[in-house]
């Protein structure tokens, strides 16, 4: 084990021997589910440990655990986490996601844990960790009432099991919920935004004639860049591939013509996008005016991104090639393509009025692709306020209906309202303040969390989200604070033994 002599010993050993080891992408968390069944009956089987595992149609796990004894009266409470992991990597060779553990490592400084050249899956890893090991936790000083613990599939491509929950078949008894899918220490959680995405597609016919054009198509990259969370991190300084794509291909756009062959960048609806690359032709005699044009552009963002002490994105690579001509779209379509990618914000919309440092709105240009002649734009968009969400994306609909693309957009899904005033939310304020020793704030968050939806299926569940602090998630930045996840357990512990009825 890479983990071994990290503390609590049991978290790190579940998050390692067995979500590490396992393949969990979402929508492909078979084979996570199956190990999580089986490490639990076993381990529960060799210390003669009572409790039952439900599951749902669409795959999530409810493990009910019965109270310590003389904890019987107390009031069962859910632990909640997801089993999925979004999967990125900028290792130029790839990373076989569906058959490799994830390569975990500690930091040389000793004070993280993080992946080579690969997402970590801390978001939600550590969650489930944390879960699990509160079933099998032997220490003499731990008691707690019933458990429920829910382990959901597919959080980050849409929520899937959350909306899909079965509450009844499930038999989910308790009205307390603590999710720990958060990733600040000093931080309650107890709301957060809503969100849905948008597809723009159009199918179009390509061209292959030649005759007004030169004989050489450019090939532009955008690679390198941070990239992370499409809600957490959207706030900060940090380029998008295809946006950056755009505003190069709209600054050749302004003098010349082009023709678009193809353009792909972006894998996750929610991270923000760390490599794009476009073909395209230009007319006949022209390509050095458009390598001078792709060069002042260049010049430019570098500028932006790397004219700072500490810069926003340190390992930016803007690069193209001269590569052979390939069927393209007409010129007419290549410019509303274009147009539309740099017209369509992906960015903070609105800051909140109300919440200081929150994102209330935002837009994320998550993913173009093209197929042979058809092209489409996935764009997530997020809100703090249900009607905000749904006036943001009627307007981006319609850019994209003035561009003549056909237009998608899958159901939304809830925000979760703050309610700070709740019993559970208190109790768990002053207990977390009395552990640390210090201020403990609440707060909403601009991602999208599971307890919106999970608190329209269980109506009156209280509900508050914690976790150890997470930088850089959905990104190959993505690293896990060591210590602070000794910090979460311990108080998880405490807050289990010492919960009353609410």
């Amino acid at each position: 084990m890479v983990l071994e002599n990290l503390e609590p010993k049991l978290v790190w050993e579940i998050f390692e021997e067995v979500v590490s080891k396992t393949p969990h992408e979402s929508k492909k968390e078979g084979k996570i589910r199956a190990k999580i069944k089986e490490w639990v009956k076993n381990r529960a089987e060799k210390e003669k440990i009572s409790l039952s595992v439900n599951e749902d149609a669409i795959g999530n796990i409810l493990i009910k655990l019965p109270a310590s004894k003389e904890m019987e009266s107390c009031q069962p409470v859910i632990l909640q986490a997801h089993m999925d992991m979004v999967c990125e990597t900028d290792r130029p060779e790839g990373f076989d996601f569906d058959n490799e553990p994830i390569p975990i490592r500690i930091q040389d400084n000793g004070e993280w844990v993080d992946a080579d050249g690969t997402t970590l899956g801390a978001d939600n890893g550590i969650g489930v960790s944390l879960a699990l090991a509160t079933i099998f936790d032997n220490s003499a000083d731990f008691k707690h009432g019933p458990l429920e613990i829910l382990l959901t599939v597919d959080e980050e491509t849409g929520l899937t099991g959350a909306f899909q929950l079965d509450e009844k078949k499930l038999e989910i008894q308790s009205n307390l919920l603590i999710n720990l899918d958060s990733e600040d220490i000093g931080k309650i959680t107890i709301g957060s935004a809503g969100g849905g995405d948008m597809l723009f597609e159009k199918n179009l016919m390509k061209s292959e004639d030649y005759s007004k054009i030169h004989e050489k198509f450019i090939e532009l990259t955008v690679s390198g860049l941070r990239g992370g969370h499409s809600g957490g991190d959207i706030h900060l300084p940090r380029a998008n591939a295809n946006k950056v794509i755009a505003r190069m291909l709209s600054a050749v756009l302004e003098k010349k013509e082009l023709y678009l062959v193809s353009w792909n960048g972006g894998s996750k609806h929610n991270a923000i996008t760390r490599k794009s690359s476009a073909l395209f032709g230009i007319p006949s005699g022209q390509i050095g005016e458009v390598e001078l044009i792709l060069s002042s552009e260049k010049e430019s963002l570098f500028n932006y991104y790397q004219g700072t002490s500490e810069p926003f994105e340190p390992n930016m690579s803007i690069e193209w090639k001269i590569t052979k001509h390939q069927p393209y779209f007409s010129a007419i379509e290549s410019n509303l393509i274009i147009s539309t990618a740099n017209i369509v914000p992906s960015s903070v919309i609105r800051k909140s009025p109300v919440l200081e440092d929150l994102t209330e709105t935002s837009n994320n240009l998550s993913i173009i692709k093209t197929e042979g002649s058809k092209i489409s734009i996935i764009l997530s968009t997020r809100s703090a306020l249900g009607d905000e969400l749904d006036a943001t994306r009627i307007a981006i609909s319609q850019i994209g209906k003035l561009a003549g693309w056909n237009i998608i957009r899958d159901p939304s899904y809830p925000a979760w309202k703050p309610e700070p005033e709740k019993p559970f939310a208190q109790f768990f304020k002053a207990k977390y303040e009395e552990f640390l020793n210090s201020k403990v704030e609440f707060e909403a968050v601009h991602g999208g969390l599971e307890t919106g939806v999970i608190g329209d299926k269980i109506p009156g569940i209280q509900m508050i989200a914690i976790g150890p602090t997470i930088k850089n998630p959905h990104s190959p930045e993505e690293k896990l604070n060591i210590a602070h996840v000794g910090i979460m357990y311990n108080l998880l512990k405490k807050i289990l033994k010492e919960l009353p009825n609410l």
